[in-house]
C-alpha cells in the first residue's frame, strides 16, 4: 500500500516529532538528574543516546531505508532499550564495592546481551513475516540494538569508567 500526504500535512508531523524528541530528551535528563544527582552522569547517557540515534540514522541513510512512522518508533525503542542499558551499567558499577570495576561491568554486559538477545529474538519474525510497517519498526530497532550493543554501550562503560575512578580516589582520600 502506498500512502501520500499533503506537504504541509508532512511538515507539522515533522514539527511534531523534533518537538516530542526534545521533551523526551528533557523529560529523560530530569529523571536520571533526580535519580543519580550527578550532573556528569545525566550528561553521559545523554550524550550517548544522542551519539545512537545519530548513528543510528547514518546506517539508515547509507541503506537507503525510508523512515516512515514504524521506523522511527524503532528507532525509539531503540533509544528505550538505550537508556534502559545505561542505567544497567550504572547500577552495577556502583553496587557489591568488594569487586573491581571491570567485574561489575563485566555483570552489566552479561544482562545486557540476556537483553539483547530477546530483543533480536522478538524483532527477527517481525522483520521476516511482517509487511511495511512491521518489517520497518523491525529492521529499525534491530539496527538501532546493534547499534547500542556494538558501539554505544561499550563507549559509555569506558565514560563511567574514567569518571567513576576520579570520583571514588576523592571520596576515598
Amino acid at each position: 500500500k502506498l500512502d501520500t500526504i499533503s506537504p504541509n500535512l508532512g511538515k507539522q508531523f515533522t514539527k511534531n516529532l523534533a518537538l516530542l524528541a526534545v521533551i523526551v530528551f528533557a523529560i529523560i535528563s530530569i529523571v536520571l538528574f533526580l535519580k543519580y544527582r550527578k550532573i556528569k552522569i545525566t550528561l553521559a547517557v545523554i550524550l550517548t543516546m544522542f551519539s545512537e540515534v545519530f548513528i543510528t540514522l547514518g546506517i539508515a541513510a547509507l541503506m537507503r531505508w525510508n523512515l516512515d512512522a514504524p521506523s522511527i518508533a524503532g528507532i525509539i525503542a531503540g533509544m528505550g532499550t538505550g537508556v534502559n542499558d545505561q542505567i544497567v551499567i550504572i547500577d552495577e558499577s556502583v553496587s557489591n564495592e568488594s569487586m573491581s570495576m571491570k567485574e561489575r561491568i563485566k555483570r552489566a554486559f552479561f544482562i545486557i546481551i540476556g537483553a539483547f538477545f530477546t530483543i533480536i529474538a522478538a524483532m527477527l519474525p517481525l522483520f521476516w513475516a511482517g509487511a511495511g510497517m512491521l518489517k520497518g519498526f523491525a529492521l529499525t530497532t534491530i539496527i538501532s540494538v546493534l547499534v547500542g550493543i556494538l558501539i554505544t554501550r561499550p563507549a559509555f562503560a569506558d565514560i563511567l569508567k574514567k569518571s567513576r575512578i576520579k570520583c571514588w580516589k576523592i571520596e576515598g582520600s
